[in-house]
């Protein structure tokens, strides 16, 4: 069996990995497979990858992080592919500024939806208020299966909470409306507020409060290689593999689906050149994949772009900034949704006894017009009106452009993925990963590599996948 594999990011690396432990593990079943991960880029990674400015400050696309909540196996094969990593606690707060009619900064802690005893008194009395018809109505409530994320909102937390925060933030990170979304994709995304909690909120001290992050969701706790960045975990473990499975500025092309081939230009040579395959796993966006090979009608799914912008400084870092390892801004004002202090994470900048660092991501609509040029100048004067940095600290400013930032969990999104995936799987092609599998919720590191594992153990092993729902129906499924 020839596995061919469109990509070197983390769930082409989870494939690789998982193939290089069936050798020792299942040398039989294993024995015939043979593969190859196709990537474009001169280096492994994908949006995992770490890059270095002309300055020196090393920049990640985006806030990645690595904790072992999800999957202990991804912690266990990172931890092989680096030895040197920074263990740290998760403190991120929400700036609320709009809420209290302030132009800077006004932090209440994470995730937002605790904080409603510190909202002001006029708002936080319309969240208890909204909060106790819902406690004291739970069976009307558990009636109706909510029919988009605004409906699921507005079941479990009530008009004032959906309208003073979910909706702006919604808009910051997705760039649609809270009810132009699934509610499929929340799971654990999304922290509940049960009432016995609420209640011990509201017996705090407001002080205490205020600076409270209430350890909510897996990455609570997480870890980052001391050196190199997130990139450099992809890298040594391309490197720990056997190399002939890998294939640098490969830039696939086309893809003949009957013929069961796939055409690549090396960007070195600029030569064409075309490699057969008995099985394609693809991880690069499957509404390309769908649109290119004309396999079924073009999907109707939806992503946006991230702006990545970074802003390397001379020391001191900012008084109150220190504790922080990232912020949300649901704040209209500002481009940014989070702010990371990737400096605070491992050695990333020249010399970590000159400078610090700090990383904007900012999501727009894919047909959003605005420059990159236009955001850096954006990201940068709302970091100084936050008080985040001064002018005259900043020595490096780097930017670039995600064209795909993120999946949006639309409502057509399920649907419509189970129709491509019962086509492409017809014709031995799987679609994996955060675009090739397209579900937010299961798009992390972790989800992807171990999706890339998964589809090993079902390809040589016959073991069911658990980690990503293609939609599509089999008579295991009907």
């Amino acid at each position: 069996m020839k596995i061919v594999v469109v990509g070197a990011a983390p769930t082409g690396l989870g494939l690789a990995y998982r193939l290089n432990e069936l050798r020792k593990s299942h040398p039989e079943e294993s024995k015939d497979v043979e593969l190859l991960l196709l990537e474009q880029e001169s280096f492994p990674g994908g949006l995992s990858r770490t890059v270095t400015d002309d300055k020196g400050f090393l920049w990640d696309m985006g806030g990645h992080i690595t904790f072992n909540h999800n999957y202990p196996y991804y912690e266990e094969a990172t931890k092989w592919a680096v030895d040197d990593w920074n263990h740290l606690q998760r403190n991120c707060l929400v700036d609320m500024n709009y809420l209290f009619d302030k132009k800077g900064i006004h932090l209440v802690p994470y995730p937002a939806q605790f904080a409603v005893p510190l909202f002001p008194e006029p708002v936080k009395q319309a969240c208890l208020k909204d909060l106790k018809e819902r406690y004291e109505n739970t069976e009307d409530a558990d009636a109706k299966t909510p029919g988009d994320f605004e409906e699921w909102i507005l079941k479990h937390f009530g008009p004032t909470i959906l309208n003073t925060f979910f909706k702006p933030y919604t808009r910051k990170v997705w760039t649609v409306e809270t009810e132009e979304m699934s509610p499929n994709w929340v799971g654990t995304r999304v922290a509940k507020l049960p009432q016995e909690k609420l209640e011990e909120l509201c017996a705090m001290d407001p002080e205490q409060l205020s600076k409270a992050d209430f350890g909510w969701g897996p990455n609570a706790v997480f870890c980052f290689p001391k050196y190199g960045g997130t990139g450099a975990v992809w890298k040594s473990m391309a490197d720990k593999l056997p190399g002939d499975w890998f294939k640098y500025n490969a830039q696939v092309t086309s893809v003949d689906v009957k013929g069961k081939s796939v055409t690549y230009k090396d960007k070195v040579t600029n030569e064409e050149k075309i490699i057969d395959y008995d099985v394609l796993v693809n991880t690069a966006p499957i509404d390309q994949l769908v649109k290119s090979t004309k396999i079924c009608p073009e999907l109707n799914i939806e992503h946006n772009k991230v702006f990545i912008v970074g802003v390397g400084l001379e020391l001191p870092v900012t008084e109150f900034v220190k504790p922080f390892t990232w912020l949300y801004f649901p704040d209209p004002a500002v481009p940014f949704y989070r702010v990371t202090f990737l400096s605070r994470y491992g050695e990333v900048t020249p010399d970590s006894s000159k400078y610090w660092s700090v990383m904007c991501e900012c999501a727009r609509k894919e047909s959003d017009p605005v420059s990159e040029e236009e955001i850096v100048k954006m990201a940068v004067e709302g970091l100084i009106t936050k008080s985040i940095i001064t002018r005259e600290q900043i020595v490096s400013v780097y930017s670039t452009t995600l064209d795909y930032g993120y999946p949006i969990p639309t409502k057509m999104r399920d649907s419509e993925l189970a129709r491509a995936h019962t086509v492409l799987e017809e014709n031995s092609i799987f679609s994996r990963g955060r675009f090739g599998g397209w579900k937010y919720e299961v798009s992390n590191q972790d989800h992807c590599f171990v999706q890339g594992r998964e589809l090993m153990d079902r390809l040589v092993l016959q073991i069911p996948e658990k980690a990503y729902k293609t939609g599509v129906v089999t008579r295991q499924t009907a």
